[in-house]
Formats: structure tokens, C-alpha cells, sequence
């Protein structure tokens, strides 16, 4: 069996796991749940069918999305939805020193309508928390945003939906407009592009949702990788309506962080090995997952990606990194490895030390780079890890085959973010690039 037939064969099964469990996590208008009734008037898609996450998530939608799970039409109501929540320039302040900036779209929305702007609450009111998670709302919601957009442009071929006027919080806009706001009003570094996490008194913020326990400062990788892929995604929305200009801008900011990224977050490992910086203050480890996110979008120039491909594939060699399928955020040891230093989760829990699928896209497509026996080995083992506990309730969130511990059944983004992934690459079906 040749190589690409491997992978094709393991991404069918893969996207047939994924088609299977986003259709447990559908919620009709008009139907109830335990948080209450669906009355936005669309169909969504919570992040999986367990009920553990009994809201509708922006950025696991948008995981959900680049492989035909979700139809265009569901999309733009999840556009709609999302964009009905979007203060004006003024933004919310909310109890206990919380605040959202303008422009801002939420963590998750419940099934009245009604968006929650931080993690680890589904208060819809102005209690949202004490800042556990953060004072402002997470850095990547507007990110997944744009994406969405850009999603649904893909699927419908036209421009219609960039230039109609939506309702948001201050008053009636074109989609467009709405993500550009949404774009410019994350907080980043004036010097490099790259998003910032203010470690201020009452300024601080999650850098992105799944990372939502763990404390990060400084300059933050996952969210400036976030912010590089909706920038060349906003170029090509405003190329689509002729607006050349603005995708001159979003090109310009691109071509910044395809520098600065490097500058800030490149760490040598050994030789001709490197990995990426997770955060350059508190969270100042190596962010496995942001490495393997920012080589699968392209962010790297050849020898950096090169440098960062080959760390990661030293990392999967020695063991800890990777576990069926499934991958660590963090090495298993060392001192930039282990588990965060601050981390509401106990260590080898969740976001500190257990192994995710929701990732295991980006490393495939890194470790292919340097070696394609690895990729398909670890794909082989994602598909043989979930398809074993399929009947227990794989596709799970997280595992810890250490501990004995796996985590909120039937979870979508383990298995439609990877599928979306390798398709986006080309490694696979009828978009295959040659190896």
C-alpha cells in the first residue's frame, strides 16, 4: 500500500468517526437541553453530544468546520448568531473588575441567545466570574470568527454574505465589517503584531479556550498563530468583494508575523532541532501543540519550519509527547516541558499533561515534513485509539492512559478539527499534494 493510500485510508475512517459524532451534538430550534431551550431560531452545534458542554462554543464550531460536517446554510446562522452579541466601541463592564473590550465575541452563547464572555460559567448576566479566567475574554473568539466567515465563503463560492448588513450590538453592519472590528480590537504588541497577555492587575485574559485553566503572561504564541491565519483569511474576504486596499493591510500584517513569530518564540532544542515558546512570561514552556499549529499554517519560514518539525519529531521519538494518537501540550519533561506552572487542573488532567486529539492534525502534518512513516503512524493510532472506545464513548476530550483516565464522551473537535487539518494540507483524498 502506497503512502497516500495509507493516510487516506486512516482519514476515512477518521471522517467517518467525525461525521458520526458531530451529528450527536446537533440541538434544533426549539429543542430542549439541560441549560434550558434553543430559542435562537438556528440549528447549532454544541461541542459534542455528551451534554458536558451544554452551550454553544465559537471556537469549537469553527472546529468543526473545512471538511463538509456543517452545511453553508447552518454556518450563516452561526454567523448571525454570533454577531448579534458584538458590543459597540464602548464595550460591557461587568461585577468584580471584568470587562469586555468592544468589538468583542464571546467565549460561548447559550441556547437563549445570550453570550457568556469567559469560561467556567454559563451566567449570561453580569456576574461572569472573578477572574479565574481572566479579566478580559479569551484572546481567539475573534480569530475563529473570521474563520467561520471565511469557512462559509469557501463553501458558497460568493460574496454575498460578506457585505450584508447583520444585526449586532450596535446596530445593523456588513458580516465583513463586524470581523474586521472583531480583528483590531485584540490587543497585541505594537513592535512585533504579536497578541499580548497583560499581566496587569484586572488586564489579564486566556490566551485561547483550550488552554482556558492555565495562567499565560507576556507575548502569547497560540493566539498570534490564530491571528496570522485570520489575517490572510480577511485579505482574501476583501479581495473577494474588491477591496484591495484592506488586503494589502491584512497581507502586511501577515508578512510581520511570519518575522516576528520566530524572533519572539524560537527556541533551539539540539541540532538543527527547535520548538516554539508557548508565552514569554509566566507560561514560558514549549507549546507542542502551538509548534505543530503554527508549521501546519505556514507561519515558518523553510528553516525554521524545518528546525521546529525536526524538534517535534525528537520529542515524539523519546516517548511521553504522544499516546494513541493523542498529544501532550507540553513535553513530558525538562524544564521549558512537564506541566505549567500555574494551572487550575492537577497535573496529568486536562490542559496539564493530558493528551488531546484536537491537535494531532497539526503534529501529522509537521512530523510528515521530516518523517511520513511517523505521520502515518500516528494518525493509524489516533483511528485505532478511538474506533477501540467508540462503544464507552470515544471520540473522547482528553486521555491519560497513565492514569486511567478519559474525559467528556463523544466529543466532536478530537476528531473533525484533525480531519478538517489534513484535508486543508493536501495530504490526503482527492486534494493530495505529492510527498
Amino acid at each position: 500500500m502506497s503512502e497516500g493510500e495509507n493516510l487516506d485510508r486512516n482519514y476515512a475512517a477518521l471522517r467517518e468517526l467525525a461525521r458520526e459524532t458531530v451529528a450527536t451534538a446537533a440541538v434544533k430550534p426549539g429543542e430542549q437541553i439541560s441549560t434550558g431551550i434553543n430559542t435562537t431560531g438556528h440549528l447549532l452545534h454544541l461541542p459534542g453530544g455528551s451534554g458536558h458542554y451544554p452551550a454553544f462554543w465559537v471556537r469549537d464550531a469553527a472546529m468543526m468546520l473545512g471538511d463538509d460536517f456543517i452545511s453553508a446554510e447552518e454556518i450563516d446562522g452561526w454567523i448571525r448568531l454570533i454577531a448579534s452579541t458584538q458590543p459597540g466601541p464602548q464595550g460591557i463592564a461587568l461585577a468584580h473588575g471584568l470587562s469586555v473590550p468592544g468589538f468583542s465575541i464571546p467565549d460561548h452563547i447559550n441556547v437563549n441567545g445570550k453570550p457568556v464572555w469567559f469560561p467556567g460559567t454559563y451566567s449570561d448576566t453580569a456576574d461572569q466570574g472573578d477572574g479565574q479566567y481572566g479579566f478580559l475574554p479569551p484572546a481567539d473568539d475573534a480569530f475563529y470568527f473570521v474563520q467561520m466567515v471565511w469557512e462559509h465563503f469557501q463553501l458558497t463560492g460568493t460574496p454575498k454574505l460578506l457585505q450584508t448588513p447583520v444585526s449586532t450590538g450596535w446596530g445593523e453592519h456588513p458580516v465583513l465589517e463586524i470581523c474586521d472590528h472583531a480583528f483590531a480590537f485584540v490587543a497585541v504588541d505594537p513592535a512585533t503584531g504579536i497578541v499580548l497577555g497583560d499581566e496587569a492587575p484586572g488586564r489579564t485574559r486566556v490566551d485561547w479556550g483550550f488552554c482556558d485553566s492555565v495562567r499565560k503572561t507576556g507575548l502569547l504564541l497560540f493566539p498570534t498563530v490564530l491571528r496570522y491565519r485570520a489575517a490572510n483569511d480577511l485579505a482574501s474576504l476583501h479581495e473577494a468583494v474588491g477591496e484591495n486596499d484592506p488586503a494589502t493591510r491584512y497581507r502586511q500584517i501577515a508578512a510581520q508575523l511570519r518575522q516576528s513569530v520566530t524572533q519572539v518564540f524560537l527556541r533551539h532544542t539540539g541540532d538543527n532541532q527547535a520548538m516554539l515558546l508557548s508565552a514569554t512570561g509566566l507560561g514560558r514552556k514549549d507549546d507542542v501543540w502551538g509548534s505543530s499549529f503554527a508549521v501546519a499554517e505556514g507561519l515558518l519560514d523553510p528553516a525554521t519550519e524545518r528546525a521546529v518539525c525536526r524538534g517535534l519529531l525528537a520529542l515524539h521519538r523519546a516517548g511521553g509527547s504522544v499516546t494513541e494518537g493523542q498529544v501532550r501540550a507540553l513535553p513530558p519533561d525538562g524544564p521549558f516541558g512537564g506541566f505549567w506552572e500555574t494551572c487550575a487542573a492537577p497535573p496529568g488532567e486536562y490542559q496539564n499533561g493530558a493528551f488531546w486529539g484536537t491537535m494531532t492534525g497539526w503534529l501529522i502534518i509537521a512530523l510528515h515534513k521530516v518523517d511520513p512513516a511517523a505521520a502515518r503512524a500516528v494518525l493509524h493510532d489516533l483511528v485505532a485509539s478511538i474506533t477501540a472506545d467508540r462503544k464507552d464513548g470515544g471520540p473522547w476530550e482528553w486521555i491519560n492512559p497513565g492514569q486511567n483516565l478519559r474525559r467528556n464522551p463523544h466529543y466532536c473537535s478530537t476528531v473533525s478539527l484533525p480531519c478538517a487539518t489534513l484535508r486543508r494540507s493536501g495530504l490526503v483524498g482527492t486534494n493530495r499534494r505529492s510527498s
